[in-house]
């Protein structure tokens, strides 16, 4: 994507060129600006002592998951010292005992993890979005009072202003619903 995006850009450029137009063209580094503007760190720290806060929430949900592992070896355990006195009915009902231990600790887990990534996931968004919202107006400033036509994301080959783009959502939908 990043080549398709740069190829566009020379594209437009060479075409600006052979026109009479020229460009001018700024570039920035994300990761360089998440790294210096203390906004990024003071959300990046608050998001640190978010999690520091959600590991007490987690004991009592890995107490639990404790327990119940202790439940699927200690019916293992059972299952292999009884495995030559055990009727086959027996054993039968263990396996299923244990195989559903196992299937309830396997679900809890990974409903568990799923859960985390998703409130980490909302919560570095609700952090971060003001910060990107005051970055990306002042790129748009910085690229309008400076006269600059494209400013590219140097860490990922995005660009994040154009001066006056065209939308051609509305062609492009067109020509595909034309095929």
């Amino acid at each position: 994507m990043n080549r398709l995006v740069m190829s566009a850009l020379i594209l437009a450029l060479l075409s600006g060129v052979l026109h009479g137009q020229e460009f001018k063209i700024g570039v920035v580094n994300s990761e360089l600006i998440i790294q210096n503007y203390p906004p990024f760190r003071q959300s990046e720290e608050q998001l640190a002592r978010d999690i520091e806060s959600w590991q007490s929430e987690r004991a009592s949900w890995e107490a639990d998951m404790e327990r119940l592992k202790i439940d699927i070896e200690n019916s293992e355990e059972q299952l292999r010292t009884g495995q030559n006195t055990f009727s086959e009915r027996r054993k039968a009902e263990l396996q299923t005992k244990i195989d559903s231990l196992k299937f309830d600790f396997n679900q809890r887990l990974n409903t568990q993890f799923s859960l985390e990534q998703e409130k980490l996931n909302q919560r570095r968004a609700e952090l971060f979005a003001e910060v990107f919202k005051v970055v990306n107006a002042t790129i748009e400033e910085l690229g309008e009072t400076s006269g600059y036509d494209f400013i590219i994301d140097s860490s990922n080959g995005t660009v994040v202003y154009a001066r006056n783009p065209d939308d051609l959502n509305d062609q492009l939908l067109q020509l595909l619903e034309d095929k």
